[in-house]
Order: C-alpha cells, then sequence, then structure tokens
C-alpha cells in the first residue's frame, strides 16, 4: 500500500508527519488534521454525493491545507477500447448519473458519472479555493496488452485538481477569509 511506503519513508526522514488511508465522506478524523487530502485512482465514480465529500475534504483540511485530486477523466467511461480508433461508446453520455461498467476492472458494477464541472464545482461549493486543474492523454492504467486508441494521445484520460482550504483572519464578526479589500488592492479581512 502507497500510503504505508509513504510513512515509513517519513519516519526514516524524520518527518512530523502522519499518512491516514480513510473513506470519505465520514473519516473519524478531528477537524482541520490534514496539510494534505488526497483523492484519487478510481475513487470518485464510487462517491454518489460529491458534495458531501468534498464537504469532508474541507472538514478535514486545516486552513491552507489542499486537496488534490488525480482521477480518470469523467469522459473516459465514454471511450471504446477500439485499437484502429477513438470512438464514443453509443450506451453511455456523458451527462448521465450512473452507468454499468461492463469492462475490466469493474466487470458489471454500477458506477456514478459525473461531469469535471460537477466536480469543481463540489469543491467550490465547499469552500476550498481552486488553484489548479489539468486534463491528461495518459490513462493511469492500462488493461494488459490492449493498445485502445482512445489512450493515445488525443482525448483526455486523467485529470488533476488542486484546491486549497483558505487562510483564516479574524475580523470584527469573527473569523473570515483573507480577501482583497475593495480597489485599494490593500489586503486584509472582511467583515462581510
Amino acid at each position: 500500500m502507497a500510503a504505508t511506503a509513504a510513512q515509513r519513508r517519513a519516519d526514516e526522514l524524520g518527518a512530523n508527519c502522519r499518512y491516514v488511508v480513510a473513506e470519505l465522506p465520514g473519516a473519524p478524523l478531528r477537524d482541520g488534521c490534514a496539510d494534505l487530502v488526497y483523492t484519487g485512482k478510481g475513487a470518485l465514480i464510487w462517491m454518489p454525493d460529491l458534495d458531501a465529500w468534498a464537504a469532508d475534504v474541507a472538514r478535514l483540511a486545516r486552513p491552507g491545507g489542499h486537496l488534490f485530486v488525480h482521477e480518470a477523466h469523467p469522459m473516459v467511461p465514454l471511450w471504446t477500447w477500439d485499437e484502429d480508433e477513438p470512438r464514443i461508446r453509443p450506451d453511455r453520455g456523458y451527462f448521465e448519473r450512473s452507468h454499468v461498467n461492463d469492462t475490466f476492472p469493474a466487470n458489471g458494477a454500477v458506477e456514478w458519472q459525473t461531469t469535471l464541472a460537477g466536480i469543481i464545482t463540489a469543491v467550490l461549493g465547499a469552500g476550498l479555493e481552486l488553484r489548479h486543474v489539468a486534463e491528461h492523454p495518459e490513462p493511469f492504467w492500462r488493461w494488459g496488452d490492449l493498445d485502445a486508441a482512445a489512450w493515445r494521445g488525443q482525448l483526455p484520460n486523467t485529470f488533476t485538481l488542486l484546491a486549497r482550504k483558505p487562510s483564516w483572519g479574524t475580523g470584527p464578526t469573527g473569523p473570515v477569509p483573507w480577501c482583497r479589500a475593495g480597489r485599494s488592492g490593500r489586503w486584509g479581512t472582511s467583515a462581510a
């Protein structure tokens, strides 16, 4: 397991960190305990409520902490595994709520479908600041010796997302996010 190897290396280096593997939403961890929350490589397809997932990420991240996502692009379920040229499967739609994965590795499991905008909206709705989003042509796994045309660099197969929980200052009404104050360009806190 990657977290075990990472923890072993951190211990060897004397780094003051702990890697924790937990299911979201609902991880039994204290609020603000994480510098980094990572989600990826096939996790989001098993989550029917991305708003709940993003809210739990925001709960776990300390102010200034980050979310990093490396996932299959939401378009991937639409690609055929044809080797001659990329095609879209006629039995699936990008805006559907779910689909049955009749290919490896799911072999008949129902997977939740969302759009890239749906993922970004969930992250922003949880109060996180979007720092970076990128789409990548490389898949993070391939099935055996298959050389699907969809994996040859013309289509998005993965994406990465980096978001940050805002740092908090203190204003007249309590904790508020740091913001740019009006047209002066000075930084400060907002009471609104």
